[in-house]
């Protein structure tokens, strides 16, 4: 019995801390084409998460699309160590920047990675509220085609956790950090779901 009860509430307290990831493709397709003779550039991740997330990340992120190109997949360091690459990429790049890609290196998509904590009210607010308070993050992936100059992917995901006046949040209740990460790791699993190989 008292086993039971332990349980109900464990459950009742991780439900009350659920929050869904909203998925956006926009107007792109969700599936990305990889071949195995096609280098996959990945642009430095714009994150306002910790360093052993971002570094996390990036480790992720290289591992991803090296298993899914081939081992194809080079990240800007690893370029700019190589020479292939002398100078930063921008987020949203412009023409001009995808056409020196084009002209100087033989990387066939750009990707582009950022996430963004939009709110962090909880954060460091635990117990009774005496106001609305909320967390909401987004993380965005762009992928752009080098040769036709052209963005062919985009997905964001989002989520976002609140507590009313008056209710309580518990160490359970998810920090931005966390709704980042989520959001970050549904970046890849959306891509490896919807993946096509040629």
């Amino acid at each position: 019995m008292k086993n039971s009860i332990l349980l109900f509430f464990a459950i009742f307290t991780l439900q009350s801390c659920y929050y869904p990831v909203k998925k956006d493709y926009g107007i792109y397709s969700r599936s990305l084409v990889f071949s195995k003779d096609q280098k996959w550039l990945i642009n430095r991740i714009y994150t306002d998460v910790d360093s052993h997330h971002r570094e996390m990340m990036e480790q992720d992120v290289l591992k991803f699309f090296n298993t899914m190109s081939n081992s194809k997949a080079y990240t800007l360091n690893m370029a700019k160590s190589e020479n292939i690459i002398l100078n930063r990429i921008p987020f949203e790049p412009e023409i001009e920047d995808l056409e020196t890609l084009k002209s100087s290196t033989d990387f066939n998509f750009l990707v582009n990675i950022s996430t963004i904590k939009v709110r962090k009210d909880l954060d460091t607010e635990l117990g009774q509220q005496t106001e609305y308070k909320k967390n909401e993050t987004f993380a965005i992936m762009e992928v752009y085609d080098i040769r036709t100059m052209k963005k062919i992917y985009s997905f964001k995901a989002s989520s976002e956790f609140s507590v009313e006046k008056g209710e309580k949040a518990t160490i359970f209740t998810p920090t931005s950090e966390m709704m980042t990460m989520k959001n970050f790791r549904q970046l890849l699993k959306s891509i490896k779901k919807n993946a096509v190989k040629s």
